[in-house]
């Protein structure tokens, strides 16, 4: 078996751009749900609204939450928006909702284009 053998210059150049790699791909992080009002499987009182809080900030033109009851039925007429002040939070208006199981449904594009999504659910007493 024949050994590559590399020179201090080429073994440095590998070196760095093995580092901007890693480097390059931590800055293009994914928007990851943090924490959610209700919070996922809860039981509550009929909330006025969803509050989503994500690892980064969102695009607001792509970024959305909807929900459905138990039928899966769209329970939600109005349309979510990414806070105005923090852009790692987004709101969904809600309708006076019936006691009941509503499933909520998540898309978050972060502002480098990165696009996650997620379900979760809580009960209304």
């Amino acid at each position: 078996m024949k050994l590559l053998h590399f020179s201090r210059p080429a073994l440095r150049a590998l070196t760095a751009g093995a580092a901007a790699l890693v480097v390059t791909s931590t800055a293009f992080a994914h928007a990851h749900l943090m924490s959610s009002e209700p919070a996922a499987n809860a039981e509550v009182v009929a909330p006025t609204e969803v509050t989503i809080r994500f690892t980064e900030p969102l695009e607001p033109a792509f970024s959305k939450i909807a929900l459905a009851d138990a039928s899966g039925n769209a329970a939600a007429p109005a349309a979510s928006q990414v806070d105005g002040t923090d852009a790692k939070v987004m709101h969904l208006a809600l309708p006076s909702l019936t006691t009941g199981r509503y499933a909520v449904h998540w898309t978050a594009v972060a502002t480098d284009g990165h696009r996650t999504q997620g379900d979760f659910a809580f009960i209304v007493k």
